[in-house]
């Protein structure tokens, strides 16, 4: 779980920053292989996955657009994640204030907390 959960996605962001500079600084043809079979794997598991639930395969054109904003996103929310867990930072719920002046039209069925009886 520790490998799997929390080491592969902290260093993901370093494996992206080895492939920029594989493009950048030496040959670009191994880096365009792997990442273009990195992702049809992903793309053949991800096959496997939706036909297995018996989904849609619809919504699988986004795949390669996500190995680039989606990922980066993920990124941002791991490094923040990890730092407030290292520094000690509580989340907070971000409760909203009940103020009970809300209105329903006439008619509107309400909700009844059940009992425990």
């Amino acid at each position: 779980m520790i490998f799997f959960q929390i080491l592969l996605p902290l260093v993901a962001p370093l494996i992206d920053l080895f492939a920029l500079y594989g493009l950048i600084f030496s040959d670009p043809t191994p880096v365009i292989a792997f990442w273009l079979g990195f992702n049809a794997l992903q793309l053949v598991i991800a096959v496997i996955a939706f036909r297995l639930d018996g989904e849609s395969l619809r919504p699988l054109w986004a795949l390669p657009l996500q190995q680039f904003a989606y990922r980066q996103l993920m990124y941002l929310v791991i490094i923040e994640s990890t730092i407030s867990a290292l520094v000690g930072a509580r989340a907070s719920w971000k409760t909203i204030p009940r103020t009970g002046d809300v209105e329903l039209p006439p008619g509107t069925p309400t909700v009844t907390e059940p009992s425990l009886v």
